[in-house]
């Protein structure tokens, strides 16, 4: 992706189904701090597809580094 072309927007429906949690665990992921928060778009709650990738890939990267011993 170029850095002049607009991430993919995921609203919060589509986060919970990405996800397989509930949007009730999204917001309180938000609200502390473990999560990226969310951009308000008139009536719209939505996230940059980039954030949540980079999210997942910070939330994984231990796991995917280990090697067993």
């Amino acid at each position: 992706m170029s850095s002049h072309q607009l991430p993919t927007l995921l609203s919060k429906v589509d986060l919970c189904r990405r996800l397989g949690v509930s949007a009730r665990t999204i917001e309180n992921m938000v609200r502390a701090g473990d999560f990226p928060p969310p951009v308000k778009v008139g009536k719209h709650v939505l996230w940059s597809e980039r954030a949540v990738h980079s999210w997942q890939q910070a939330l994984f990267c231990a796991q995917e580094a280990w090697q067993r011993a």
